[in-house]
């Protein structure tokens, strides 16, 4: 099974797949220069290509098991780029052809692990999953999943409870061996891989790309130790099965998080803070988890006399959604007459959190502001209608009509509370 001399090679593991989409690969000239079918069948493979070499191996452990063996018989001499693939990936990645155009080849062969695959099937995972596109790949469906390490359930935006897989991990967990609390703790630190932190990347289905410098970040022996493990209660990979495909985007990566707030921060493009505008009532309220309410997350409600706003960390600009707004508990909010104020007010919203971190309440610091003044305004909102109370009229209220005002005061907001703090 030696690919050395090949830059790009995919690993495909079957069983009785029908695997004619192979020759539709290569007839549209894949950037592949070496295709390894590993045939656990007995059948055999009626396939003409010179690029396409077929090794008949015992049928055992499933694609975990076809995996390490390619690694491990090929460790000293893997090839740069490699393809790890299901012999029938259309159910995990329903797009997965056009991912292996070449054009779209080139929009991910420079990571150094791509997850290829969008769900487990239709039914997997069970929420509706068409509105995020973070992940996507020229609008191909890709999403980058994570579980809890200890409990192998989904987190973030796709978070359920899979009450079989449950079972599985309570039954493995009854065999783990102290000091380790969970099976997946145990293959990691038994196969000298780093134990992971509470969360982890997940690929469905074990669907990737992956470079050669990502497998070398583990010894031969890890993955020599991981087969064992694998095999060593059923020769189809048991229980073990189902722990390795999770564990393989982590084992690949080594990346895991504390918490989703320390995920968040490298997943997310957008501040944490958000803000919608109801025109009508002349209110922008804010929230501080913007990855629960964004359109490439989930579908939102539509009302002209509504706008969300979000500011992208990464091109250093806001983004309006006009016409849409969801449902969530206010934080806080502002008598607010214009656009233009509203993402000003947003962006005071931002900056304070910046300046003094999240003690700081933004509510406490305009209200220390404008203590002295006369004027009050109180505010019952729910999550879709708001209404301002004005208990009598603002002196100064024209600073909020128009760009100029509105920068203004975010100008003496932010000067006033560094003195404040310089101060202390």
């Amino acid at each position: 099974m030696n690919s050395s001399k090949c830059e790009n090679v995919m690993i495909v593991s079957r069983y009785k797949e029908n695997i004619d989409w192979i020759n539709d690969l290569f007839e549209n000239n894949c950037l592949i220069d070496k295709c390894i079918i590993i045939n656990k069948s007995d059948e055999n493979i009626n396939i003409n290509s010179k690029k396409i070499e077929i090794i008949k191996s015992n049928n055992v452990g499933r694609e975990g098991e076809s995996y390490l063996t390619y690694i491990i018989n090929n460790y000293e001499n893997l090839p740069n780029n490699i393809w790890f693939v299901q012999a029938d990936p259309f159910d995990h990645s329903p797009d997965f052809m056009n991912l292996m155009e070449n054009t779209t080849i080139n929009k991910y062969i420079h990571k150094n692990f791509q997850c290829l695959t969008y769900r487990y099937n239709e039914f997997i995972p069970p929420q509706n999953i068409e509105f995020d596109h973070r992940f996507y790949i020229d609008n191909n469906r890709i999403i980058q999943y994570y579980i809890d390490s200890r409990t192998q359930q989904t987190l973030e935006q796709h978070e359920f409870f899979d009450f079989f897989h449950s079972q599985k991990v309570e039954e493995l967990r009854q065999k783990t061996p102290m000091p380790y609390g969970n099976y997946l703790h145990f293959m990691c630190g038994t196969s000298n891989i780093p134990v992971p932190k509470n969360i982890i990347p997940y690929c469905w289905s074990s669907i990737f790309f992956v470079k050669k410098e990502s497998i070398y970040l583990n010894k031969k022996s890890c993955y020599i130790k991981l087969r064992e493990i694998l095999l060593k209660d059923d020769d189809q990979g048991g229980l073990q099965g189902f722990v390795l495909e999770r564990l393989w985007n982590y084992i690949l990566t080594h990346n895991s998080y504390d918490s989703l707030e320390e995920l968040n921060k490298v997943n997310w493009k957008y501040s944490n803070f958000c803000a919608l505008w109801n025109k009508n009532s002349n209110l922008v309220l804010f929230y501080t988890k913007s990855h629960e309410i964004h359109p490439l997350i989930k579908k939102p409600e539509y009302d002209a006399n509504y706008a969300m706003i979000y500011y992208n960390n990464i091109e250093k600009k806001y983004e309006v959604k006009d016409g849409i707004y969801y449902i969530f508990e206010s934080d806080s909010g502002m008598f607010c007459l214009n656009l233009q104020t509203a993402k000003t007010l947003l962006s005071m919203k931002i900056e304070t959190a910046n300046l003094f971190g999240p003690i700081s309440s933004f509510g406490n610091i305009l209200s220390n502001l404008f203590k002295p003044q006369t004027k009050s305004v109180s505010f019952v909102d729910s999550p879709v209608q708001c209404v301002s109370k004005i208990d009598n009229k603002f002196n100064n209220s024209d600073k909020l009509l128009d760009k100029k005002g509105a920068l203004a005061l975010k100008k003496n907001l932010l000067s006033h509370d560094s003195n404040k703090y310089q101060n202390h």
